[in-house]
Order: structure tokens, then C-alpha cells, then sequence
């Protein structure tokens, strides 16, 4: 059963709806989130005013926001879902909608640790194209994307996915 899910353009008064998604996406899967002073003031720039028209869409069930995707040219430069509606098609259906929007392709990063953002982007037709070191010490960066023709349901997952989900969680080794 797919929800019914709407998808419009953001408007200004999305923001708290939008840094809240942001924090608890966050949280939920693991990432240390910043002090909440400081990821504030990340987010706030992140979302100023000056996005172009439609760089950024909001997904909705009635008149609640759950779920956001934010472009930056081909770039999926967020992709956020509510953690109460993950795993309910809407990330499938705001994936789908960035598919159509850029139909010569895409791409996008996400944190090598977000182990269920991995497992949904290599099943939704996205390729590990590369993992380098991020930013921040401790996090890498796996480069995925999306060009058209590629089969929308690949048989395995990527060789670095796979080393990840099944690491003896007793070794040492990292």
C-alpha cells in the first residue's frame, strides 16, 4: 500500500519542520549530531533564503511535512525522511521524483556508517562510484549515482556495503 504522499515546493515557513527532520534523521541513524546552537546555525545557512526555486521539495501526508529532498544542480545535496515514516515508500517516492526531475542523472553522498541510507540508495538503482575520507575525522563518504538505463534493482550490494553490514562486530579491526 503506498501512502498518499504530496510533493511541493518548499516555502520559508517549512523551516522548523525541516531542521527538526534534519536533527532526528540524524540522531536516528546513528550520526552524532552537533551541538544543537551550532546545528542550528549549520541549518540556517544551509536553507537561506537565496535556494533557488525549486532546488528544494517537501514531501507531506495532509498538512505535516515528512520528508525533504534539496538539489543542488544534479546533486541530491539532502535527502531526509521523519524517522517515524521511514521504510514507508515516501524516501522511494521523493527518490523517484528526483529521477524524473534530472533524467540525465544524478548523484549524491552519504555517510559510509548510514548503513540503511546505503541499502536503500544501491536498491533504488544508485552505484557506489567511490568512498573517500570526510571532513570530519572518523567519518567516510560514499559517492553514489544514478544515470538512466541502470537497472532499478541491482542483484547485490556494493562490495564496501557488504564488508560493513557483516564485520564481526567483535574485531578490533576497522
Amino acid at each position: 500500500m503506498r501512502l498518499s504522499v504530496a510533493i511541493r515546493p518548499y516555502r520559508d515557513a517549512d523551516f522548523d519542520a525541516i531542521t527538526w527532520l534534519c536533527l532526528h534523521s540524524w540522531k536516528s541513524n546513528g550520526v552524532e549530531t552537533p551541538v544543537f546552537e551550532s546545528a542550528i546555525t549549520h541549518l540556517r545557512r544551509k536553507f537561506r533564503p537565496e535556494i533557488p526555486k525549486d532546488a528544494m521539495h517537501v514531501a507531506t501526508m495532509g498538512n505535516r511535512i515528512v520528508a525533504f529532498v534539496l538539489f543542488n544542480g544534479n546533486e541530491i545535496a539532502d535527502l531526509f525522511v521523519a524517522p517515524a515514516r521511514q521504510c514507508q515508500g515516501i524516501g522511494k517516492q521523493l527518490l523517484d521524483f528526483a529521477k524524473a526531475k534530472h533524467a540525465g542523472g544524478l548523484w549524491l553522498t552519504t555517510l559510509a556508517q548510514n548503513t540503511k541510507a546505503r541499502r536503500f540508495y544501491e536498491r533504488e538503482g544508485l552505484t557506489l562510484r567511490q568512498t573517500r575520507v570526510g571532513r570530519r575525522p572518523g567519518y567516510r563518504i560514499c559517492w553514489y549515482d544514478w544515470r538512466p538505463g541502470t537497472p532499478s534493482r541491482p542483484r547485490t550490494l556494493s562490495a564496501s556495503l557488504r564488508k560493513q553490514l557483516w564485520r564481526d562486530p567483535r574485531s578490533k579491526r576497522r
